[in-house]
């Protein structure tokens, strides 16, 4: 399920005049790119205007432009660390950009705490920190804070979306359902509740209460996403239209440039996984690769004479695109594009590659000789894998570079 992103006030309200009025009313209505050009304008006149400042954030967070609306948040809370706008703004920007393994930043729950001290009468500020504390996880404070919010404004329609979503993730999808109601009660444009019911029916297994929902959200949508219709598909194969189902999916995967020659395998496996697991698909995906790659070192030990090096070399090279897709998740670029492409494929394995290499040499020197099955622990002929361990990656990341897009200041 989607974090939320911030959008700002429920209603426009009173809208200023000026450049700042129009970047207000531009991102109302649905333009932050022009809200973001009028806001840049305005910060090269007056680079201390902390009221543009949060806008041009804002404006960052809804194009999607993660890394760049932190910094500008950031710099918001530097110049005046009591606004409420900003602080709400940089916990959204961060739960947005979350780590290789999920984890959120700490910042994100001090920055929406702060929102919450500085205004603690305002809904939207309760709303937002019940939202850091989902991601987390803590669903008890997740509640408590949106209940607070509700107390403080019964009719807000955010409040009650963010309270299905904490509901639909507390595996509670009858509560999720009834607060995604209200939802739709006082806003009925807000398709993510529509979208939110169709995921707790399917887990009731009311599988035509699921598809009405899901042909709300695509009336709401001229573009329907690719969400809804992979979601329209898991539901297909729960009702074991296995037919129908895999269209959706082959459809889907095809829309992807990268390995389309093996669309229709990916589209079957998806199939099953998200039929089986949902969300947990992803986690599933990992543990069939897992598996796989376990299999055929496995089956490669087992050739004379070269088959430990090319299992060490293959460990070794797996763990430089594992470490080096870790770097482009953690940074999220793959690296600066003012390198070059052959210099920052290279560097890019090598990093990823030395610290491993340098635990296996110690483990060799502890172990050598105490497990005759191990020969490959060898240090002097490690040394010789972990040079074919950083080729390997090394050819790796330039196929992926060569026919999987840009490898270079590529957006994660």
């Amino acid at each position: 399920m989607n974090r939320m992103t911030y959008r700002g006030q429920g209603g426009q309200g009173m809208i200023p005049g000026g450049a700042l009025g129009k970047a207000k009313f531009a991102l109302g209505s649905g333009r932050p790119d022009e809200a973001e050009r009028l806001t840049r304008k305005q910060l090269e006149k007056d680079p201390a205007n902390v009221n543009a400042r949060v806008l041009l954030a804002q404006a960052l967070l809804q194009q999607r432009q993660i890394d760049d609306a932190v910094i500008e948040a950031r710099r918001a809370t530097n110049q005046q660390s009591t606004n409420a706008e900003a602080q709400m703004i940089l916990a959204s920007a961060l739960l947005q950009k979350t780590s290789l393994m999920g984890s959120i930043s700490p910042d994100a729950e001090k920055a929406a705490l702060r929102a919450v001290q500085l205004q603690p009468k305002s809904a939207r500020t309760h709303v937002q920190l019940a939202e850091v504390y989902a991601a987390k996880k803590d669903m008890a404070n997740a509640r408590a804070e949106v209940d607070r919010a509700l107390e403080l404004d019964p009719r807000m329609a955010a409040a009650h979306l963010m309270r299905a979503m904490i509901l639909f993730q507390d595996r509670d999808p009858e509560g999720a359902i009834q607060a995604s109601d209200a939802a739709l009660r006082n806003d009925r444009s807000l398709s993510q509740a529509d979208f939110i019911k169709a995921n707790a029916y399917i887990d009731l297994k009311q599988y035509d209460n699921a598809l009405n929902a899901l042909d709300t959200v695509e009336r709401q949508n001229i573009m329907p996403g690719p969400q809804t219709q992979i979601l329209r598909g898991r539901i297909y194969f729960k009702q074991r239209k296995i037919g129908q189902s895999y269209r959706i999916f082959r459809e889907a995967q095809e829309q992807n440039p990268r390995l389309k020659f093996l669309a229709p395998v990916i589209a079957a496996i998806n199939m099953v996984l998200m039929g089986f697991f949902g969300q947990g698909a992803q986690y599933a995906w990992i543990g069939l690769l897992a598996a796989l790659v376990i299999l055929i070192l496995f089956g490669l030990s087992f050739i004379p004479v070269v088959g430990g090096w090319l299992v060490a070399a293959l460990i070794l090279g797996l763990v430089g695109v594992l470490a080096f897709g870790a770097l482009r998740q953690g940074t999220g670029r793959i690296l600066p594009a003012s390198m070059g492409r052959v210099t920052s494929i290279l560097l890019g394995a090598a990093a990823g590659l030395v610290g491993f290499v340098v635990i296996f040499l110690i483990l060799g020197l502890i172990f050598n000789g105490r497990f005759k099955n191990f020969g490959w622990f060898n240090p002097g002929w490690l040394f010789v894998a972990g040079i074919i361990g950083v080729a390997f990656s090394v050819g790796i990341f330039y196929l992926l570079n060569r026919f999987g897009g840009r490898a270079t200041a590529a957006r994660a």
